[in-house]
């Protein structure tokens, strides 16, 4: 009986044994994106000296890989720490469109500036692509924050940030609650995505049920199947749509601002539902004591919706209103950018 213990005993002891070198193995196995799942980690492979002008960078959030550019100000001293700004793009942009505009330019003004893309698109990784998802987006902003917080060539106390369109809402989220961030800015801002379904309307409720039966059996097929269910990130158009959404065809479907890297018009259908519950109006106001700038067109079907966020912010802001501008108009026609830039680079300056 002794010795039939004593057995068990050596086989349960060999037994564990082999059971924590096969977990040892798997966690030295293990890739980087794999060890930090939460949370964010320098690329130990991203480059760390830049040249003038765009550099490609990447770094990890939450355990995926994100694609970056820096721009660095051709007149940068190497001794010299420069001001930087994240600049956050709108709703299924890519770092090569209108964030990447405002980098350049922004950059030629003498900031430092970094333009990413999210996870799921572009460059970066992370799966099903085209997902949409608000607060994944969020985290992506501050883990940006932190990549432009570990360069030697930034000054830590001169980090700020500019999101435009759906940006300026995941931009301003992520800004109000890190206190690296030393003043933000938006151009043509939508800080409340809910109230487009929910707005008092007698059928919002049956508009809310639809998004959310067609997202979760989308969601439930992909669990099941593995199976990606997608519709239009932007629709197509006809000569009964409103001008920002022909606008927003002509930007991301044509030459216009079409570019390789944007991949396909698509988003997940299991992302709509989380997307449709974001809204920060209700906190814009804790942003304050740092400063806020709002820029948006005077022709913006979406300026009411930029001027009710700016008067649920405290002092200190400012609202600068581009004579002539759209919506769009403000993601690319240089008349209005430069206008834009301008106003921003003041701005960043004298905070």
């Amino acid at each position: 009986m002794k010795k039939m213990l004593f057995l068990i005993i050596i086989i349960s002891i060999v037994g564990c044994s082999g059971k924590n070198k096969q977990f040892l193995d798997k966690t030295e196995a293990q890739s980087l994106e794999e060890k930090h799942q939460f949370g964010g980690r320098i690329a130990p492979d991203s480059p760390t000296t830049f040249k003038a002008e765009k550099n490609k960078i990447w770094f990890f959030s939450e355990g995926t890989k994100v694609v970056g550019n820096l721009y660095v100000p051709i007149n940068h001293n190497k001794d010299e720490q420069l001001p930087a700004i994240v600049v956050v793009g709108p709703k299924g942009a890519v770092k090569e469109q209108t964030g990447g505009i405002y980098a350049k330019k922004l950059s030629e003004k003498g900031f430092l500036t970094l333009v990413f893309d999210h996870r799921t698109y572009g460059e970066s990784g992370g799966n099903p692509r085209h997902y949409e998802n608000p607060y994944m987006k969020i985290k992506d902003v501050k883990t940006a924050v932190s990549y432009i917080a570990s360069l030697d060539i930034v000054d830590i106390n001169k980090i700020s940030m500019l999101g435009v369109c759906n940006g300026g809402g995941f931009g301003l989220a992520a800004a109000i609650y890190d206190a690296r961030v030393k003043s933000y800015a938006s151009v043509s801002g939508l800080f409340d995505l809910r109230s487009q379904i929910i707005n008092g309307k007698p059928d919002e409720k049956q508009r809310l049920f639809s998004i959310m039966k067609e997202s979760s059996n989308a969601r439930q097929k992909y669990f099941e199947t593995g199976e990606i269910v997608y519709i239009k990130q932007m629709p197509d158009v006809d000569e009964n749509s409103n001008q920002l959404r022909k606008e927003a065809y002509e930007y991301y479907c044509t030459s216009r601002g079409l570019c390789p890297n944007y991949g396909e018009n698509k988003m997940a259908v299991m992302s709509r539902d989380t997307r449709r519950s974001f809204d920060i109006t209700d906190q814009i106001r804790l942003l304050s004591p740092r400063p806020y700038l709002a820029i948006a067109g005077t022709k913006a079907l979406t300026l009411g919706l930029s001027e009710k966020a700016f008067e649920r912010a405290n002092e200190p802001k400012e609202f600068f209103k581009i004579e002539g501008a759209t919506h769009v108009g403000l993601y690319d026609i240089d008349k209005h950018v430069d206008q834009a830039v301008k106003k921003l680079s003041e701005f960043y300056t004298i905070k």
